[in-house]
């Protein structure tokens, strides 16, 4: 990995160690994209609760007409004996619930037809907010913790990311470039296992096992905490091993072979801390892509509650802390400038003005005027 170094304009070294000129481009174009398709979600909602409640009315309206109508002729018949009339009175009766009925249905599914569509509407919107956040969320949210996992099912090895931030959480589908991943494909390890041993008096024996063949069936990982579980193709082994800054586990299927003292001395621990560093480096090094399944917010879906500017606004929280500082250790009023310092001692600087900030988030609309003060970008 190329070592590439971020600093303000007066070389003092900058907080996040990305290029932060490229990642606010990438926030401004992600706001001016996903602002105007929420506004449409919201839009479309807004017609669709109008287009329920005028079919619901009509078809209340409906209901009240064929009680009033059936009250009435009730009333009226009240005290008239003639087969006739009252023959008369249950056709008419009959008609009017056939013919109210039938309203009914065509309302109802008038109703149905026009949700229907209207969800399909709001879904293709989301979808879309979610493949324009997906790229930008996968690195340019500062500051986020990060909890991975990843499980076989089906014969295939896939993973989630759940990431977060103040109060907002945001999940990752994962899929990695192998389907399946055996422990030598990382790391060449063996582990001690008791077998019994001896053809007339059974006893216990050591015996290395080689597990370099073994599949990695799931891992977990936070922070510095890992859980991966390795198994056989047949299923007849697994280990489970544990560990964090502080202490490790190892479990030959509900054997503690990390607590057995003779077991404990024959394990390479230097391959063991090899291989939980490769056990990470699966969701950063073999993940083939991220895909941006949920986000919420204050622990409510963004989509559902129209919230996606919610997530913005934190966002430029955090970025207007840095913009500011730019600026205050920059030596060109208005331009927010960091420099990056490459090998060789080649050395560049990289800058965006305010007032081009200030212009793009002002032709979103008053959403985008809204982060501009959060981001603190004014006229120079």
């Amino acid at each position: 990995m190329v070592n590439i170094k971020y600093t303000f304009q007066d070389s003092t070294e900058f907080p996040v160690q990305r290029d932060f000129i490229q990642d606010l481009q990438g926030f401004l174009k992600v706001s001016e994209e996903v602002i105007p398709l929420e506004r449409s979600a919201i839009g479309t909602k807004e017609e669709n609760r109008e287009r329920t409640a005028i079919l619901e009315k009509r078809i209340q309206e409906i209901d009240e007409f064929q009680i009033e109508v059936t009250g009435y002729l009730e009333k009226l018949t009240q005290e008239i004996e003639s087969e006739d009339i009252l023959e008369i009175k249950n056709k008419i009766l009959e008609t009017c619930a056939a013919a109210t009925s039938g309203k009914k249905d065509e309302n109802l599914e008038e109703l149905e037809k026009d949700t229907r569509i209207a969800q399909n509407e709001i879904q293709q919107l989301e979808t879309k907010v979610l493949s324009i956040l997906s790229p930008f969320f996968e690195a340019g949210i500062y500051g986020a913790e990060h909890v991975y996992s990843a499980v076989v099912k089906e014969k295939k090895l896939t993973g989630t990311q759940v990431s977060s931030i103040d109060d907002m959480q945001y999940e990752f589908d994962l899929t990695f470039a192998e389907n399946m991943i055996k422990v030598g494909d990382l790391y060449e390890l063996t582990l001690p296992i008791r077998v019994k041993a001896g053809i007339l008096h059974k006893a216990d024996k050591i015996k290395k096992l080689d597990i370099s063949h073994f599949h990695v069936m799931s891992v977990e990982y936070e922070g510095n905490s890992l859980n991966a579980v390795l198994e056989d193709k047949e299923g007849e082994h697994r280990f489970t091993i544990s560990a964090d800054e502080k202490a490790y586990l190892i479990l030959y299927g509900d054997y503690e072979i990390s607590g057995d003292e003779e077991l404990a001395a024959s394990i390479d621990m230097d391959s063991i801390y090899e291989l939980i560093k490769k056990l990470k480096q699966l969701f950063t090094e073999s993940t083939e892509s991220r895909k941006l399944r949920r986000v919420l917010l204050e622990g409510k879906n963004v989509m559902d509650e129209n919230k996606v500017q919610g997530t913005l606004i934190l966002i430029a929280g955090r970025y207007g802390k840095l913009i500011r500082e730019c600026v205050e250790r920059g030596y060109t009023k208005g331009e927010i400038t960091i420099k990056i310092e490459e090998p060789g001692g080649i050395r560049t600087e990289k800058y965006l003005s305010s007032s081009e900030v200030l212009d793009r988030l002002s032709d979103i609309g008053s959403e985008g005027l809204e982060l501009a003060g959060i981001l603190g970008v004014t006229k120079s």
